[in-house]
C-alpha cells in the first residue's frame, strides 16, 4: 500500500453557491470568467441558450501575431478554498473548491488515479458532492522546456506531446504532405515526443489540448494549426483543437482587493499560435492559371491566383528587395480577423471541440452539448492581427514566418521556393505603431 501525504487546505473563503444545472434555462455561473488583456473598447453581456456570454468588442485594436498578452481571470466571491493532495512519489493534485454542501471533502474524482477513494478518508462514506476547478500554480510552460512533473495533472501532461504521424489518425499536431509527399508538422512549435534521453526535455506541458495546470479551461479559436485538415490541406470540418494547453502561466489570489478568490491564466502567444497557415506556389505552369504569377491557399481555403508586383528574390539581392517580396506575400492575407471563445468546465476539458449544433462556430454551447458541465460564463473577443514583418522596417532581411509554406498547388511538381533566410531575421529594425 502506498503512503500518501495530505497537504493542508490553503485558505477558506465564504459559503457555497447554488448548483448550476444542465438545463436550457439560464443559470448563474459558479465563477466569473473575464478577459483582462488585451484591452477591449466595449463589453456586452448576453444570455442565450442558458449560457451567459461576455462579449468583448475590440473595435480599433491591432496586434502583431506574437508578443502580446492574453490573460483570462476566473473569480469567485463564495469559493470554499484551495486544496492539494500529494503522493509519496511527489505527484500533486490541487483544486479550488467552489462548493461543498456537506462540508466534508471527498473529492474522489480529483485523486482517483492516485488509487484513493476520497481526498479525506473520513468523508468517503459521505459521497462526492463538491464542485471544483483543478488548478496548479505554474511559473512558465513553453515548448521543449521540461515541466515540473510533480505538479499539475500528469495524465493531461502526458498527452501534451507531438503525436507521431500515422495515416488516418486524429492528431494534436497538424501535418501536411510537403516536398514530394514528405509528411511534416506545421503550425506553432509545441515540443517533441517524450524522450528517454535525460539531456533533452521529455514532457513540457505545452501544446494543443487541455492544459495540465488549468484542466477545465476550454480555449477555442478557428485558425491555423487549431483547425483540422488532412495532409493535402483539405479542411476537416466541424472540429478544432483546444488551445488551452498553450497557456504559459497560472497563478492564484487567495483573496483580492474586492474580496474574491481568483485564478489567472496567461498566454504569451508564440509564432504560429494565432497565425493562419498560408501555402504558396511561385512556379505556375498550369494553363488553367495562365497570366498569373503565383497561387495561394490560406487555412485550407480555395486555391487563389495572384499577380506579383515584386520579383522573386535571389540570394544576391539586397535585403530591401527580398523584404519587399516577402511583405507582398504576407499582405495578400493579412490582417486577419478571428474570434476567441473561452469557458471553464467541471473536470478535464476536451482536447477537441466539435461543432455540436452545426452552426459553423465553436462556442460554449458546443462544449455543453458534448456533455460537459459549464462552471463559468463564456467570454468571446474579436481580434485583428497582422504579421510582425509588416510592422517592421529593416535594413536586414526579414525571414519568412514558419506558417508561410511553399508547395506545388498547380500539379506541375514545382513550388518555386525562394532562397532560405539565414541568420537573424531583421536584426536591425524599427517597429511602427499601426495606424
Amino acid at each position: 500500500m502506498r503512503k500518501y501525504l495530505a497537504i493542508a487546505m490553503l485558505v477558506l473563503v465564504a459559503a457555497p453557491l447554488a448548483h448550476a444545472g444542465q438545463s436550457q434555462r439560464w443559470h448563474k455561473p459558479q465563477v466569473r470568467l473575464t478577459i483582462a488583456t488585451p484591452e477591449a473598447t466595449y463589453q456586452r453581456v448576453s444570455r442565450r441558450n442558458g449560457i451567459t456570454t461576455y462579449r468583448y468588442y475590440n473595435r480599433v485594436g491591432e496586434l502583431a501575431t506574437t508578443q502580446w498578452p492574453l490573460t483570462l481571470r476566473i473569480e469567485s466571491k463564495t469559493a470554499v478554498g484551495f486544496v492539494a493532495k500529494a503522493t509519496a512519489d511527489e505527484r500533486t493534485r490541487e483544486a479550488l473548491v467552489l462548493r461543498d454542501p456537506d462540508d466534508c471533502l471527498n473529492l474522489a474524482s480529483l485523486v482517483g488515479d492516485f488509487l484513493m477513494a476520497a481526498f479525506d478518508p473520513a468523508c468517503e462514506s459521505a459521497g462526492e458532492d463538491e464542485t471544483y476547478i483543478q488548478v496548479q500554480n505554474e511559473k512558465f510552460d513553453t515548448f521543449e522546456l521540461a515541466d515540473n512533473i510533480g505538479t499539475g495533472n500528469d495524465a493531461i501532461r502526458a498527452r501534451l506531446v507531438d503525436d507521431p504521424y500515422v495515416a488516418g489518425g486524429l492528431f494534436n499536431t497538424p501535418y501536411l504532405a510537403l516536398k514530394q509527399n514528405k509528411i511534416e508538422a506545421v503550425g506553432p512549435k509545441t515540443g517533441g515526443p517524450a524522450s528517454s534521453d535525460p539531456d533533452h526535455p521529455e514532457l513540457d506541458g505545452y501544446g494543443f489540448g487541455a492544459d495540465d495546470d488549468m484542466s477545465g479551461l476550454v480555449l477555442m479559436v478557428d485558425i491555423g494549426g487549431s483547425r483540422l485538415f488532412d495532409t493535402d490541406f483539405n479542411h476537416v470540418p466541424g472540429v478544432i483543437r483546444n488551445l488551452a494547453g498553450m497557456i504559459n502561466t497560472v497563478s492564484i489570489e487567495l483573496l483580492d482587493g474586492r474580496r474574491q478568490t481568483a485564478i489567472t491564466a496567461a498566454m504569451h502567444p508564440l509564432a504560429g499560435v494565432f497565425e493562419p497557415i498560408g501555402v504558396f506556389d511561385l512556379s505556375v505552369t498550369n494553363p488553367d492559371y495562365a497570366g498569373y504569377d503565383f497561387l495561394q491557399r490560406v487555412d485550407s481555403g480555395p486555391v487563389t491566383a495572384f499577380e506579383l508586383m515584386s520579383d522573386i528574390p535571389v540570394e544576391t539581392d539586397p535585403p530591401a528587395l527580398a523584404n519587399e517580396f516577402y511583405d507582398e506575400l504576407l499582405a495578400t492575407y493579412y490582417p486577419v480577423d478571428f474570434v476567441i471563445h473561452a469557458v471553464v468546465v467541471a473536470g478535464e476539458a476536451p482536447d477537441y471541440i466539435h461543432d455540436m449544433d452545426a452552426d459553423g462556430r465553436f462556442t460554449a454551447r458546443d462544449v455543453r452539448m458534448a456533455g460537459y458541465e459549464l462552471l463559468s460564463n463564456e467570454v468571446k473577443m474579436n481580434l485583428t492581427v497582422t504579421h510582425d514583418n509588416l510592422f517592421i522596417d529593416s535594413q536586414d532581411i526579414k525571414c519568412l514566418p514558419r506558417t508561410l509554406i511553399f508547395d506545388d498547388l498547380d500539379g506541375d511538381g514545382q513550388s518555386g521556393e525562394p532562397f532560405k533566410c539565414v541568420g537573424k531575421s531583421g536584426s536591425t529594425r524599427s517597429r511602427r505603431v499601426p495606424r
